[in-house]
This record gives structure tokens, C-alpha cells and sequence, in this order.
């Protein structure tokens, strides 16, 4: 769990480059917001701010979790972030549109990202991991 979101907020807000559809939830337009919402059944005072939507897909990160249409992992069940699209393929930074999420009982996940935010996501999610 996330103590303090503003600092995970600051953080991305540095990283951050020309992202289309990944922003603070805030930032996103209503629709998209509305999208994500109608799909997840939040947990008291759960927060979200971190947010992702093209056409079906979709990720949330939140104070908890991270929420995709895929899966839900806490947060204080990631034991690591991977990049296998770079590591193991060989893609290039620009091709990236994946991370790999490692639960603490080896369980794999792919996180769906738009192109050229991998490095933003990554940071964030590892900052989260860690602190």
C-alpha cells in the first residue's frame, strides 16, 4: 500500500514524457475515467491515480492495486518488475509495450503499456515495490 501518493504522482509527473493515453487518472479525460470506473469495484477509501485506456484494454494503479482487465495484483504482493520485450527479446526501447509483473508466489503477469512508457511505468512501479 502507498502511503503518500503525491510523492509516487511528483515522481511520474518528472519521468513523464508526451503520453497519450497514460496519466494521472485526474488528467484523464471523463469518458476514459467513466471506462475504467465502470469496470472496477474499488475497496474502502481505496485511491486511484495512475491510469491507462485504449479501446479495451485498460490499467489502474491505485493506493492498493494495480487493476488491469486482465488481472488485480496488491501492490504489497509485487516482488519484482521485469522488461522481457528488451532483456530476453531484444526490442528496442521504443518498441516496448509490456512489462513483466512477479508476484511473491511466482506468479507471472504481463502489464499491457502504451509504446514509450515503459520506462515511466517501470520506475514508478519499482519505486512503489521498494518503499
Amino acid at each position: 500500500m502507498i502511503k503518500n501518493i503525491n510523492i509516487v504522482k511528483s515522481k511520474f509527473n518528472r519521468i513523464k514524457q508526451n503520453f497519450f493515453k497514460t496519466d494521472l487518472f485526474e488528467n484523464l479525460e471523463d469518458n476514459i475515467q467513466q471506462q475504467i470506473n465502470n469496470n472496477i469495484v474499488y475497496l474502502n477509501n481505496e485511491i486511484p491515480f495512475l491510469g491507462y485506456a485504449y479501446n479495451d484494454d485498460y490499467w489502474l494503479l491505485t493506493d492498493i492495486r494495480l487493476i488491469t482487465n486482465d488481472f488485480i495484483i496488491f501492490l504489497d504482493d509485487i516482488e519484482i518488475i521485469n522488461i522481457p520485450e528488451i532483456f530476453d527479446e531484444g526490442k528496442g526501447n521504443s518498441e516496448c509495450e509490456s512489462l513483466e509483473i512477479v508476484k511473491k508466489d511466482s506468479a507471472v503477469y504481463t502489464l499491457k503499456l502504451e509504446r514509450l512508457t515503459w520506462y515511466a511505468i517501470f520506475n514508478v512501479l519499482n519505486f512503489i515495490i521498494r518503499h
